[in-house]
């Protein structure tokens, strides 16, 4: 497994692998988080442009718009880059060995006409109050077949789906959503008009306390 799950024609700028999270409370918040990861970038990224939406709060202008729920664990900042859009999002899980915490970063891209997803794992360890990236959490990383109805789908789309390569697969890619209510990390395909709304299916992962499993 890989440390990120990335689609190929995406290329983001990627921070160190581990970072101090700086807090004032008994235990960091979001926010902290936030900071702790987007102060690694340079100060005219996306992940700095970001930073200062949060620190500024809940707001919306036009397509821009951010939110910041600290009582869940969430925030995403989303705003029009050229004629697309791009979006950041990261929320945390509480591991059930009380020593650590899971921190989920996914940068979403749709310059190339749909949902492209950028997804990377830090565990917080509350002694050091470090985040150290990590391999992804996952049992086994979602695959496109993934968001085929196959009861449903005709052997033409299936195959296409399956047969897909290079540039001409990554519209039938995973696109993640991080959970702003609950604990389950959900994905659909990158591009939804790929193929019949009716063959597609939603993938779920469900958080067991210290990673993640497919749904049955």
């Amino acid at each position: 497994m890989l440390a990120v799950i990335a689609l190929p024609a995406i290329c983001f700028a990627q921070p160190p692998g581990s970072c101090k999270v700086a807090f004032t409370g008994k235990q960091p918040i979001i926010k902290d988080y936030a900071k702790a990861y987007c102060s690694q970038f340079d100060n005219d990224s996306f992940e700095r442009q970001a930073l200062a939406a949060f620190n500024k709060g809940n707001h919306k202008k036009g397509k821009t718009e951010c939110i910041v729920d600290v009582k869940n664990g969430y925030v995403k900042y989303t705003a029009p880059e050229g004629d697309a859009l791009r979006s950041i999002e990261m929320c945390y899980w509480n591991c059930d060995n009380k020593n650590e915490k899971l921190v989920a970063v996914n940068t979403i891209d749709s310059s190339m006409g749909f949902d492209e997803s950028f997804l990377t794992f830090y565990r917080y360890n509350v002694k050091t109050k470090k985040m150290r990236q990590i391999e992804t959490p996952f049992d086994r990383n979602p695959n496109a077949i993934d968001l085929v109805d196959q009861n449903t789908a005709d052997k033409k789309t299936i195959e296409m789906v399956m047969t897909a390569k290079n540039e001409d697969a990554n519209k039938f890619q995973p696109s993640f959503s991080l959970p702003r209510v609950g604990k389950d990390i959900t994905y659909h395909m990158a591009d939804q008009n790929a193929i019949p709304k009716q063959y597609q299916r939603e993938g779920k992962l469900i958080w067991d306390g210290n990673s993640f499993c497919h749904e049955n």
